[in-house]
């Protein structure tokens, strides 16, 4: 699949990181399939409140 950011089925923004590092991507989830998911805006403004 392709890298990148794309949306994912909630409509938040997805990208990964792949288990295994090469040549053109270096950073890789050493071994493991890492899924990060934008956060909603509730959870965006409310670590901005405590951040404060």
């Amino acid at each position: 699949a392709p890298g990148g950011i794309r949306q994912g089925a909630a409509g938040f923004d997805i990208c990964f990181l792949h288990p295994k590092a090469s040549e053109e991507f270096p950073i890789a989830g050493e071994g493991v399939l890492v899924e990060m998911v934008q956060a909603p805006p509730e959870v965006i403004a409310a670590f901005a409140k405590l951040a404060g």
